[in-house]
């Protein structure tokens, strides 16, 4: 069954002096004649990973074209702590703004996993489309109600799609098949989704796993797949599309409201901006790699892959039982094109 992560509220609760200390003092922003108001942003993405070098590594750029008097120190690759452990520096204070993705969100708020369910969204304007959109509202609302974390924007991660030493094109070919996915619930439970035996295996033991035939395939975007060496140990490329995957920009909600007008302004026009930059870097770079790997053989491209069966098998997994299911099922209904004919893979 899934369920809210017990960790998660225990070490929110431990956080509750920290919180009440940083909400009656706040934070400083310099010397007192310095007008320049100062943030402090982390996250766990490489420096060479589109989130970074597509996104924040342009942050104080594009706010000085802005004219805008802020500035974002940003820690990138987990040198401030995982994901987690950023999540909770968030919502104590210590960070002003770090960014997260929707299955570590939904250990705070389970509806939010339905981001990361299999199938859920037909391609990445439709994840950005539903995650801006009425559907999620609500739900973003409730972590800045709950856990003074205020939602930015969502970026794109990418398609994720499988990679084997064999052919997946249909949900059969994965019996059996032990798929290395992250080891949030909702992962595990897309793993299932798709026919696999899903494992939870770090990511940085992936390469190993892979090579040591622990684990039959992983999955992830083009270009994560390229970054990590996995076409080195895998024969196939399976055009599954089967998460549109995200990440969320968040600011904690005291933060915030330090700002004034214009800097809120100015900041969340910066997000919107680079998350587009980062949408197209990482459509380009999937679509230039898929070419380079078909020319030169570095992996079988796999495009006849049998979605509309995935997706189908998706949906009756995901149709009820999970506290998102609701809004999965309201989300993918509007996977019908208008002549009623199903939308095409990524």
């Amino acid at each position: 069954m899934y369920r809210t992560h017990p960790l998660t509220w225990r070490r929110l609760g431990r956080l509750s002096v920290a919180l009440l200390l940083v909400s009656l003092g706040g934070c400083p922003s310099g010397d007192p004649g310095d007008k320049t108001r100062r943030l402090k942003m982390a996250h766990v993405y490489e420096f060479n990973a589109p989130t970074h070098s597509y996104g924040t590594a342009h942050f104080n750029e594009r706010l000085q074209q802005a004219g805008s008097d802020l500035t974002v120190t940003v820690y990138p690759a987990a040198q401030l702590g995982s994901e987690q452990e950023l999540l909770e520096q968030l919502v104590a204070g210590e960070l002003d703004l770090a960014i997260s993705g929707p299955s570590f969100l939904a250990m705070w708020h389970p509806p939010l996993g339905v981001l990361d369910a299999a199938y859920a969204s037909r391609d990445l304007d439709h994840m950005l489309e539903t995650a801006r959109g009425d559907e999620l509202a609500p739900h973003w609302d409730e972590l800045r109600k709950r856990f003074d974390v205020r939602v930015l924007d969502t970026w794109a991660y990418g398609s994720r799609h499988i990679t084997s030493n064999f052919p997946i094109r249909r949900p059969d070919d994965l019996s059996g098949f032990r798929l290395r996915m992250p080891a949030a619930q909702v992962w595990q439970a897309s793993g299932a989704a798709l026919g696999a035996s899903p494992m939870p295996i770090s990511f940085a033991e992936v390469y190993l796993a892979l090579q040591q035939g622990i684990a039959d395939g992983q999955e992830n975007p083009v270009p994560v797949i390229k970054a990590k060496g996995f076409h080195e140990v895998q024969k196939c490329l399976n055009l599954t599309g089967h998460i549109q995957s995200s990440v969320q920009i968040l600011m904690n909600e005291r933060a915030w409201q330090r700002l004034d007008a214009r800097q809120r302004a100015a900041l969340q026009k910066v997000v919107r901006d680079l998350g587009e930059e980062v949408y197209r870097g990482v459509v380009e770079d999937e679509q230039k790699l898929i070419a380079e790997w078909r020319e030169n053989g570095t992996m079988q491209v796999v495009d006849d892959v049998d979605v509309d069966a995935f997706q189908k098998r998706a949906k009756k997994h995901f149709s009820s039982g999970y506290p998102f299911s609701e809004l999965y099922n309201q989300i993918t209904s509007q996977h019908v094109r208008v002549d009623g004919q199903g939308d095409a893979a990524q």
